[in-house]
C-alpha cells in the first residue's frame, strides 16, 4: 500500500471494518485519485472492467495487469 496516498487510511479501514459499517458510509471511497494528485490502484471487477481500490473510478479494460 502506498503510504503517501491521500485515501490510504480509508482503504485500511475498509479492510478492517465489517461490511455493514462500510455500507452505512463509514470509510467510503474517495471521489477520484487524480483530483488528489495520486495514482490509482486497480483491481479486476468482472474481467472486463477495472476499479480503483482507493476511489470510485471504474473504467473498461484490464488495468490491473
Amino acid at each position: 500500500m502506498d503510504k503517501k496516498h491521500p485515501y490510504r487510511f480509508r482503504l485500511w479501514l475498509r479492510e478492517k471494518l465489517p461490511w455493514f459499517l462500510i455500507d452505512l458510509g463509514i470509510a467510503g471511497k474517495g471521489k477520484d485519485c487524480e483530483l488528489a494528485n495520486a495514482e490509482h490502484r486497480w483491481y479486476n471487477i468482472d474481467n472486463k472492467a477495472s476499479g480503483c481500490y482507493y476511489c470510485k473510478k471504474i473504467i473498461s479494460g484490464k488495468k490491473w495487469k
